[in-house]
Formats: C-alpha cells, structure tokens, sequence
C-alpha cells in the first residue's frame, strides 16, 4: 500500500526492525557489559540501553500507527475474519480478571491508548508490555513479538 509518496509497509519494516533489534539484543548487551566492563559506565550504559529504549518506543508507537492505518486502507483484519485464521499477538489482561488473545489489530491499539510502554525481558522471549489508562477496561497488554512480526513479514514493501 502506498500513500502519497509513502509505502506504509516499507515503514511499518523499519519500524519492526528497530523493535526487533533492541528487544533482542538486549540480553546478549547486558551480558557483554557485565562481563567486559567493571563499575558502573554512566554513558556507555546511556548510549546502549537508554537511547534505544526511547528509540525502540518510538518505533513502537509509529508502526502501530502505521499498522492502524494499513489496516484500515487495506483490511487485513477482516481478511483474517474471513480466512479464520486470526493471528493471536499477545494477552490483554481485563479489570475483571479475565484475559483474551490480542489480534495485531488490537496490538495495536493497545499500543496506541496505552499510558506507558515496558519491557519485559526475564524470558528468553522479550515482550512488550502496554500498560492502560486508568480508564481504560484493561489493564495490561502483553505483546508477543515474535507473533506479532510474522504479520508484519507478511507485508510486501
């Protein structure tokens, strides 16, 4: 889908590989500093770990954005629907106490009306966890990233 001058999928791509590439590399960065570097490197742990971070939620914040709007344009949610074959991307975690499977569509929103965005990365599987508004019906959205980039690499850019 081109809008304007834009691919929206070739900007959803970049988007997910800034993601990517700082949810993965996390753990093997943290290992290396821990095991090469003695004492606390202020800015060498800024530059690693707090600059991408900022990066990778921005990145977030743009492909869910760039998603929304693909869907949108192109309905690939209803063609999931249609198709019965719905990917699940993740948890969302009701005030009730319940939780349901979280489409890429509703990642996205989660993403989007979220209040923060959070990593968790005490797995070896890194999640993006999207934290509600307090007057929002949920909670928590919990993003399973792998799922999530397997729609996204279906995308031809």
């Amino acid at each position: 889908m081109v809008r304007g001058s834009l691919s929206l999928a070739r900007l959803v791509h970049e988007n997910l590989s800034i993601v990517m590439c700082f949810a993965y590399s996390r753990k093997p960065l943290s290992q290396m500093m821990e095991a090469r570097f003695k004492g606390y490197w202020k800015y060498l742990e800024k530059a690693l770990f707090e600059v991408s971070a900022e990066r990778a939620e921005k990145a977030c914040l743009e492909l869910a954005l760039f998603l929304r709007t693909l869907d949108d344009d192109e309905e690939i949610s209803d063609y999931h629907k249609i198709t019965r074959r719905i990917p699940a991307c993740g948890s969302v975690y009701l005030k009730d106490g319940s939780s349901q499977k979280l489409t890429f569509r509703e990642v996205t929103n989660k993403i989007i009306h979220a209040s923060r965005l959070e990593w968790d990365f005490t797995s070896d599987e890194p999640q993006l966890i999207c934290i509600a508004r307090t007057s929002e019906k949920w909670t928590k959205a919990e993003v399973d990233l792998v799922a999530f980039a397997a729609v996204c690499g279906q995308l031809m850019s």
